[in-house]
């Protein structure tokens, strides 16, 4: 082997050089656009298929609701909330709708807020969602409680004087070491610091494509303003979008009162995508996808034009190969394998060398590895939270086994062209060919 591949170096140096060069640059090239579509892959942890997303804004300064006396068009009063929540259920087709004020840190926002938590001594920031009670949160996201937990309509109605919590499964995790942790308490070190009782635990869920924080406590709290946003549940088999053509007016006359309007109606997943394109997400997703497409044809060229111009050379030789009996597939497998062992030699050399360019950039602050040079969303993350994206190993040797496959891919299919055509050429042409 070692006298075989001594033989492949000396007559394709230089293509064996460009490989590595290119196995540099394409680790560069790929690696966003893997770890961009492996995030965009994660599960969110609820069907955002079947939710609608609406905004509101108030109607005027004062309403004359009760008795003639003028009330607060912006004070959400528990008569206006199931005002509210009955028009949406009336609407044919709707199954639950939830709604809550400030969207700061909940389901369907890109921005994360944290509370720190206490157990035994040990502090650590869990994402923080406060939900309006008695609202339908649980039920209309569609969270799915763990056995032993209440179910998803018993912890909608925790009320925000009793100080109970519930965690999701990586939450009650990084906090207890196990999920069965209903009825336990734990410290929130606000100011003042305050103890709540855990009352339940529902599975993971990501509150946004562009955000991987699984670990997440939630805290009732009380619905105060009229100007507030509903996320809207669809009945099973409803197209979300269909739904908002078809009867988005509908939903928008259910969503007026005398205090408030709905001002803008959409899918939730179209909700998600906003808050990408806002966060600015969206462009450098289609940006690293863009490019990564971008040098892959041009690779492609690349090799096709070089390993070309070697096979060329190899016509005389296929041609006295095959007048002494050669088979065209023995010839294109000879092509074959020949490269295949020229790339995978490249890419091994070409991957240590970026292995030390990507070692380099390893930073520890507060006892936590922070690798500057590899691709990763920024944001804080508990262990449970992390993928294989997080961690340097196992993100360097899966971005570079995808590598390998792309640039072995590519130069399996950049020599078969060529070389087809060369096996392919009549035995007397071959021999003639200089």
């Amino acid at each position: 082997m070692k006298t075989i591949l001594n033989n492949i170096l000396n007559a394709n140096t230089w293509f064996f050089l460009e490989l590595v060069i290119i196995t540099v640059v394409a680790w560069a090239v790929f690696e966003p656009a893997v770890i961009n579509i492996y995030y965009r892959s994660l599960p969110l942890g609820y069907d955002s298929g079947q939710l609608l997303y609406a905004e509101t804004e108030v109607n005027g300064e004062w309403s004359e609701l009760v008795d003639d006396v003028p009330q607060d068009p912006y004070e959400m009063t528990p008569k206006r909330q199931q005002l509210i929540f009955r028009q949406f259920m009336a609407v044919e087709g709707v199954e639950s709708a939830y709604l809550y004020n400030n969207d700061y840190g909940s389901v369907g926002y890109s921005q994360t807020a944290f509370n720190e938590c206490c157990v035994d001594g040990d502090t650590l920031l869990l994402a923080n969602i406060n939900f309006n009670s008695d609202a339908h949160f649980f039920e209309t996201y569609g969270l799915k409680p763990l056995p032993g937990s209440p179910s998803a309509e018993e912890l909608s109605c925790l009320s925000y004087q009793d100080q109970q919590v519930v965690l999701t499964r990586s939450g009650a995790i990084a906090l207890f070491g196990t999920e069965e942790v209903v009825g336990r308490r734990l410290t929130i070190c606000y100011n003042p610091a305050y103890e709540v009782t855990v009352a339940g635990v529902v599975e993971d869920f990501r509150m946004s494509i562009a955000n991987t924080v699984r670990s997440i406590l939630m805290k009732p709290e009380k619905l105060q303003y009229t100007n507030c946003t509903y996320a809207i549940r669809l009945k099973e088999g409803l197209n979300a979008q269909r739904f908002v053509e078809e009867h988005g007016q509908e939903l928008i006359r259910s969503g007026q009162t005398g205090f408030s309007r709905i001002s803008r109606l959409m899918t939730f997943d179209d909700r998600l995508r906003q808050l990408e394109l806002d966060d600015g997400r969206t462009q450098e997703v289609n940006r690293s996808l863009a490019l990564a497409l971008f040098f892959l044809v041009n690779l492609m060229l690349a090799v096709i034009g070089t390993v070309w111009l070697h096979a060329k050379r190899r016509t005389e030789e296929c041609g006295v190969r095959r007048a002494f009996g050669a088979t065209r597939g023995r010839l294109l497998f000879d092509f074959l394998w020949r490269n295949a062992l020229l790339a995978t030699a490249a890419v091994i050399v070409g991957c240590i060398i970026y292995l030390n360019y990507a070692h380099s950039g390893i930073q520890v602050y507060n006892g936590e590895e922070h690798y500057e040079t590899l691709y990763t969303y920024p944001g804080y993350l508990l262990p449970d939270d992390k993928t294989w994206v997080e961690y340097f190993w196992p993100h360097f040797l899966a971005v570079s086994a995808i590598v390998y496959l792309i640039i072995l891919l590519t130069v399996l299919i950049g020599t078969a062209i060529p070389a087809l055509k060369i096996i392919g050429t009549r035995i007397t042409h071959a021999l003639r060919d200089e």
